[in-house]
């Protein structure tokens, strides 16, 4: 399987490692680039973790603070002029949550999406009509941008399908199959979708049955994104409907990658799921 093309984001997270392990390897803190950038901290970590681009002007300044020899200074650079890459994004992007919207192109470079949703039918499930559902009943979404909220949902679906899918493993709680958003029609074509779905061979879906208690973390959904190069690390995103968060510490991604194995773990099994699905859309009426 090919892997992925690097995307401006991905190049962003790649010079912004570069620029960790040159700072980390010449023992110069945090305060002390914050300092000689006139910067918050905030700006250093996003930089260094290519959440946000950093400036040519700062970047040639901290090459230099750094001691970076000529072949990191002139890799550095061509890293920078290559994450200034960016294609023109669907308009639907503005619609969303500025920092759901950095999730969604990690997304795009991912080759693993890993989803625990205790709450809704993952995004990347979902049918336009069971979406156009959840956002308006979603009084963060403005009415406004209902379709193109929905029109960013369907159109993250086209990662599943092609030559190089992404491979998704979702698993949610068994309420979310039984709870009948927009009536019996829309639940029907949603959970007749998800048989479809499951049929692909990149989509694992699992369900985790209300007779056995609480498992992992109801408190919220849990998204995990790996990537094709052993090199970058995974990503931890906590969703909620303001937007969401980042999780960036390394034993707390740890931590909910545990999280997600233990719900797995404790799911029925992707044979099982399906026909626990069968039989609540047999029970539709």
């Amino acid at each position: 399987m090919a892997a992925r093309q690097s995307g401006p984001t991905k190049r962003k997270r790649r010079l912004g490692q570069l620029l960790r392990e040159l700072r980390e390897s010449q023992k110069v803190t945090v305060e002390a680039v914050m300092e000689r950038l006139h910067c918050s901290d905030a700006t250093v970590s996003r930089f260094e973790t290519g959440k946000v681009g950093i400036k040519h002007s700062d970047l040639e300044i901290l090459l230099a603070f750094l001691n970076a020899d000529d072949d990191t200074r002139r890799l550095a650079l061509e890293m920078w002029e290559d994450a200034r890459e960016t294609g023109k994004q669907p308009e639907y992007l503005n619609a969303l949550p500025r920092k759901f919207r950095a999730y969604v192109k990690l997304e795009a470079e991912a080759s693993v999406s890993k989803a625990w949703q205790p709450l809704l039918i993952p995004g990347l499930l979902q049918t336009a009509a069971y979406s156009r559902v959840v956002h308006e009943a979603d009084r963060f979404v403005l009415p406004a941008n209902v379709e193109k909220s929905v029109a960013a949902r369907t159109s993250r679906q086209r990662l599943l399908i092609g030559p190089d899918p992404l491979q998704l493993h979702a698993v949610m709680d068994e309420a979310v199959i039984r709870r009948r958003y927009g009536g019996v029609e829309v639940m029907r074509e949603q959970l007749l979708h998800l048989l479809e779905l499951a049929a692909y061979p990149n989509v694992t879906i699992q369900i985790m049955p209300m007779n056995i208690g609480p498992a992992g973390t109801m408190s919220g959904p849990i998204l995990i994104l790996e990537f094709p190069d052993p090199e970058d690390p995974p990503n931890v995103y906590l969703e909620h409907p303001a937007g969401g968060e980042w999780v960036e510490d390394p034993s707390a991604v740890a931590d909910f990658q545990g999280v997600f194995d233990g719900v797995v773990s404790a799911a029925l099994s992707a044979s099982e799921t399906v026909e626990l699905i069968s039989a609540v859309l047999a029970d539709l009426d």
